[in-house]
């Protein structure tokens, strides 16, 4: 009895211990489904052929297979029963996946088990969006991927890729194409090392380095993003340059629309035309190319570089814009236009900032039309040129051979000279122009309740001031001081000793000097150094020296 009862203990916490174990340690699950064999639909001829290495069917003529939901026509074949493999030979072999995919080949092994389908030969695969060739093509007919290894191409409607590697996803109309990739359609080429795209949408992904030639000769690198050759828009991402013709736009990011010519380029944008020697530097650029417009803000600079390089332009303000007109009226052109050609219109909005050599400005806002070549700033502008400050409700720069040679202000006019510390030459009036010599004022004419104060000196002292009043008043200067002062109509002059002036307060009723908003260089003007800091180190210049007053000193090569 005893031997009974120590069994049934034992087989008890055996049982206990095959139950932990299989808690702790799961058995390996088992395949159980069942692998579907290669089916003979028909065939002209059958043999049957026992190896030693396994049984063999032998079919001849017209030969029709199937394996699951794939059908294969081929002239012979030969299956392995075993292995569930076969291979299939005749001029067209042909695989046929219900009614949207058909692949071709001259030979075809076929590995049952694994749904695989390796073809070689002049080999195809179609769906309802593309055709793909290759000389070799591998056929999964369970997740109806196709791919290739030793070059091919996809066709789909008029766009041709070819790569060195490819895979095709037809439940998903999506290729992969990676080595040499090029893309062709009427519009465009395109290089790259990588690509996805969509058939069905038509949609090319970038993934690495890429560039696109469209027909006119333009030129797009980008590094990622996408575009719908359907639709005719685009993507650009991580670092984008768009060249056409002598003008070049880069930015972190680009949306561009090739039908309507709209594009529009966030984050350190550089937009350069270098037929005008002008660059746009912005964090925001939308631009219509059929318009010839173009909207900037988020900090952005205008940069006009001068031929000698001395008196380069700085002009930045909340918004810049610029634009094109129809030239219709010759009578009013200026030389460099004719009457067939489209006048640039550039406007800056709100705090508008501005340098070139030794002149500098703010205002509210600047108007500069090609047609007259005149820089027009509204709303409490300010001029400097030099010790020179000049202010009214509107000032105009009269601008030939991109050199001011005129100054016209309307209303308020005042000029104001700073000599030495508190001591200010000063001219008013209703209306005044300033004529400009070898960049330095050579003659001022005032018009309308016309004042002045000009202090006089001799060798290295001031004797004295002349107050002057008169409806019209011309100041003519010499290496920069007052030459010849004229009064016309109505004038009354008083001369004052210097003992008894008080220069902080001998002044003309409105006087005000500015001194304080005066930008005094181009990093007074621009508004994100960072980014003009990038521009700078990305330029084609032999050396970069950042100097104590910040200016930058460049040497091109």
């Amino acid at each position: 009895m005893l031997p009974i009862l120590l069994l049934a203990f034992a087989l008890c916490n055996y049982s206990n211990l095959i139950a932990q174990k299989s808690l702790y340690f799961p058995p390996i699950p088992k395949d159980t489904s069942a692998k579907k064999k290669i089916e003979i639909l028909k065939t002209d001829s059958l043999t049957f052929q026992t190896l030693e290495l396994g049984s063999y069917r032998k079919l001849i003529g017209h030969v029709q297979l199937r394996h699951e939901n794939a059908k294969m026509f081929c002239d012979s074949a030969i299956i392995d029963i075993e292995a569930n493999y076969l291979t299939a030979y005749g001029k067209q072999v042909h695989i046929q996946k219900g009614d949207s995919i058909d692949v071709w080949g001259n030979f075809l092994e076929y590995f049952g088990d694994q749904k695989l389908g390796r073809l070689t030969g002049m080999c195809s695969m179609r769906d309802k969006t593309m055709i793909l060739t290759s000389p070799e093509l591998n056929y999964n007919t369970e997740t109806d991927v196709g791919s290739y290894m030793s070059g091919g191409r996809i066709v789909n409607k008029e766009t041709i890729i070819t790569s060195a590697i490819g895979y095709y996803y037809h439940q998903q109309n999506t290729a992969l194409f990676y080595g040499d990739v090029v893309l062709k359609d009427k519009e465009r080429t395109i290089y790259a090392d990588s690509m996805r795209y969509n058939t069905e949408n038509e949609i090319a992904y970038f993934i690495t380095k890429t560039t696109i030639i469209d027909k006119d000769s333009n030129i797009i690198v980008t590094n990622s993003g996408y575009y719908d050759t359907k639709n005719e828009k685009a993507f650009f991402g991580n670092n984008t340059e768009i060249k056409k013709g002598d003008a070049s736009v880069k930015a972190e990011t680009i949306d561009y629309d090739n039908k309507t010519k709209i594009a529009i380029a966030k984050n350190n944008v550089v937009l350069q035309d270098s037929s005008e020697r002008t660059t746009i530097l912005s964090n925001y650029i939308y631009s219509d190319e059929n318009k010839s417009y173009m909207l900037a803000y988020k900090d952005p600079l205008m940069i006009s570089v001068s031929e000698d390089m001395k008196d380069t332009l700085y002009l930045s303000a909340d918004t810049l814009l610029n634009y094109k007109i129809a030239a219709t009226d010759s009578l009013s052109l200026n030389d460099s236009i004719s009457s067939n050609d489209s006048i640039k219109i550039t406007q800056a909005w709100r705090h508008m900032k501005l340098i070139q050599g030794e002149m500098s400005a703010v205002a509210d806002s600047m108007f500069y039309s090609e047609k007259d070549s005149i820089f027009k700033m509204y709303y409490t502008p300010i001029l400097w040129m030099d010790s020179t400050q000049i202010t009214g409700d509107s000032i105009y720069l009269f601008n030939r051979n991109n050199s001011i040679y005129k100054i016209a202000i309307y209303h308020n006019a005042f000029i104001i000279n700073l000599q030495d510390p508190d001591v200010y030459n000063q001219t008013k009036g209703k209306w005044m122009e300033a004529f400009i010599e070898n960049k330095k004022i050579d003659k001022v004419e005032v018009d309308g309740n016309a004042e002045s104060i000009y202090f006089i000196k001799e060798k290295d002292a001031y004797n004295g001031a002349n107050k002057s009043t008169s409806a019209f008043i011309t100041v003519s200067f010499k290496d920069g001081d007052v030459n010849r002062i004229k009064l016309t109509g109505m004038p009354d002059a008083e001369f004052t000793p210097m003992k008894k002036i008080n220069v902080s307060s001998f002044r003309l009723d409105g006087f005000k000097w500015y001194g304080d908003k005066q930008p005094r260089s181009k990093y007074d003007i621009i508004r994100d150094k960072k980014q003009y800091e990038k521009y700078v180190a990305g330029l084609p210049v032999k050396n970069v020296k950042i100097v104590e007053n910040k200016e930058m000193e460049l040497k091109a090569d």
